[in-house]
């Protein structure tokens, strides 16, 4: 078990604020994805009116794809989190694979969709 991240501010030696921010660049482009996919759900299900149901169940896939790569995001955030304070780092293999797997399944089914 990992243990949990130190609160409060820790001493800089070596590359520790490097790390640390790199895997806070790394969250927000997750979060930035995320946030996309879901608008464009929003988009979907808002100015495709002509598709009726379709473009409502696409864009509550497209929302939920948006949602699931958001927490995803997050609970990577804080694993890789723990794992620098730790000193440790274990790269994510099937966990990565599998998320972007889904998600992609997700998008293509909401284009199966729509169409």
């Amino acid at each position: 078990m990992i243990p949990d991240t130190p609160k409060g501010p820790s001493p800089n030696t070596g590359s520790r604020a490097r790390d640390h921010l790199a895997n806070e660049r790394t969250y927000l482009a997750w979060l930035r994805t995320g946030i996309s996919m879901a608008a464009l759900g929003v988009a979907v299900a808002k100015f495709a009116p002509h598709r009726g149901i379709h473009a409502i169940a696409s864009g509550g896939i497209l929302l939920l794809a948006g949602l699931l790569i958001s927490g995803y995001g997050t609970y990577r955030y804080r694993a890789v989190g723990q794992q620098l304070e730790a000193g440790l780092y274990a790269p994510a293999r099937f966990a990565l694979i599998a998320a972007a797997t889904l998600i992609t399944l997700l998008a293509l089914l909401a284009i199966i969709v729509l169409i």
